[in-house]
């Protein structure tokens, strides 16, 4: 018989003494296994680092790029404002003409005078109705068989001394998107050293002409925009995470 006045106390989960001896177990980590740890820490640093040093980033300056063709089209604007003044138009729609071909005639009624107007290249006439500043004047386009892109860079003034010729030069067109065409390889063919308008020029040559790095061609064209990208060193990464604090 237990006496009136004790209490039992409550039994402790044997579940729960398990868990505490498990996270007893679990705390208690061997000093064999931190120090192996830190060890593997320590190898993939190292290993880390060494590769940085092999690892190279390239460091370029960024420019504006201009390609344009050494056989730009011939342009004709007129507009007929009053009967004193005649247009007679000698050529049509798609026809080739050669250099020195006279495309229209300019007549004054007045005095009876004429005015030849004439190509200086040789190409294909297409007719366009308009212009920025005058809507209801005509065109008349000669396009010209493209045969050669010459591209100039507007560099900024900074870090412009770094570039030298033979430089690699990566052109990126805004009319053919990088997405779809890839950019074109160049290089630093010759430099200028008096700034223009607050840029210094630079010529670039073309690697494989007008094929792209994913091998798209773009068609050549009387004029192209876009921007350029000079490498002008390759820097590891281990010197350009801790090349200043070294």
């Amino acid at each position: 018989m237990l006496p009136e006045n004790f209490v039992r106390m409550p039994s402790v989960p044997q579940s729960f003494t398990r868990t505490e001896e498990i996270q007893e177990i679990i705390g208690h980590i061997p000093h064999w296994i931190v120090r192996r740890g830190i060890a593997i820490l320590f190898l993939l640093l190292l290993l880390l680092i060494t590769l940085s040093n092999f690892i190279s980033i390239p460091v370029s300056i960024q420019a504006e790029a201009i390609l344009y063709a050494k056989e730009q089209p011939f342009r004709l604007v007129w507009m007929k404002t009053g009967p004193e003044t005649e247009y007679q138009v000698m050529v049509s729609e798609k026809q080739h003409v050669q250099q020195n071909d006279t495309v229209m005639v300019e007549t004054h009624i007045q005095t009876g005078a004429k005015t030849y107007h004439t190509t200086h290249i040789e190409g294909q006439v297409a007719f366009f109705r308009g212009t920025e500043d005058k809507p209801r004047a005509s065109i008349l386009l000669v396009t010209p068989q493209y045969s050669e892109l010459e591209i100039e860079l507007k560099v900024p003034i900074e870090g412009s001394g770094q570039i030298r010729i033979g430089q690699k030069a990566l052109l990126r067109l805004d009319e053919f998107p990088e997405s779809k065409y890839g950019f074109l390889i160049g290089y630093v063919a010759s430099t200028f050293s008096v700034p223009i308008d607050g840029f210094y020029r630079v010529k670039v040559g073309l690697t494989n002409g007008m094929v792209t790095n994913i091998h798209r061609r773009i068609p050549l064209q009387a004029n192209l925009h876009g921007r350029a990208q000079i490498v002008t060193e390759n820097v590891s990464v281990f010197n350009k995470i801790f090349g200043r604090i070294l």
